[in-house]
């Protein structure tokens, strides 16, 4: 199970390595990090940052949650990359899911739409590649729904086990569930709640529209040679 990393204003920062794979390797601790809103910093916290060793970020948020929010920890690092998973809509198209939906499960439906977002979905990826020999976080606002689908590629890439896969999302929900912050009481509670059919229904999908992974990053214009430099990332 990734490692979940104590900080005083950030709930949900936690380590991609620690997972199995289906060959009985275990990914790299300390290369790659998820995480929920960068807020802060407190001098812990920056403490904590510059243990890590962290250069790189990944902003998964939209573009109106930048103006709102700028990231504090922009000038913390070399590299600072917006990747806007969002595309046309912002980040209130999970609400409007919610009006509609028949079952609590219908985030799984807002990750398909991620994944349309060809582009920012290889931006990202490629930043993983360039900057593959230092540390770096990706993190979205709950560190929950843009931040799990690109863990969800990034493990299953690696081959790590579903059951591996749908833990590691599952477990957001416990860290962001205090963290009035996050949560917004005037919504949808199902938003938030990382259950974890939500993830074996996207995962389903998924292989339904795109019969693999390695299929899914041709779709996005990735080489053979890329994507195994991929799945080394975390072994």
């Amino acid at each position: 199970m990734g490692r979940h990393f104590y900080f005083e204003e950030i709930a949900n920062f936690r380590d991609l390595g620690g997972y199995n794979t289906k060959k009985g390797e275990i990914l790299k601790e300390g290369k790659i990090f998820r995480s929920s809103m960068l807020y802060g910093p407190t001098k812990h916290d920056k403490q904590k940052w510059e243990q890590l060793g962290i250069n790189t970020i990944i902003d998964l948020r939209a573009p109106k949650e930048l103006i709102r929010e700028p990231n504090p920890y922009e000038g913390f690092v070399s590299i600072y990359e917006n990747v806007n998973l969002s595309g046309g809509k912002d980040a209130g198209r999970s609400g409007e899911l919610a009006k509609t939906a028949n079952n609590p499960y219908f985030m799984s439906e807002r990750y398909l739409e991620y994944l349309k977002e060809k582009d920012e979905i290889a931006k990202a990826f490629h930043l993983f590649l360039e900057q593959k020999n230092t540390p770096l976080v990706y993190h979205c606002s709950a560190g929950k729904d843009r931040t799990g689908v690109i863990s969800y590629l990034l493990l299953s890439l690696h081959d790590v086990l579903l059951a591996e896969i749908v833990a590691d999302y599952q477990v957001s929900y416990t860290y962001i569930k205090q963290d009035s912050r996050i949560l917004d009481p005037s919504k949808n509670l199902n938003i938030y709640v990382s259950f974890p059919e939500t993830m074996e229904i996207f995962h389903k999908e998924f292989i339904k529209e795109y019969k693999t992974i390695e299929n899914y990053f041709h779709h996005i214009d990735f080489s053979d040679d890329e994507i195994t430099e991929l799945k080394q990332l975390l072994l």
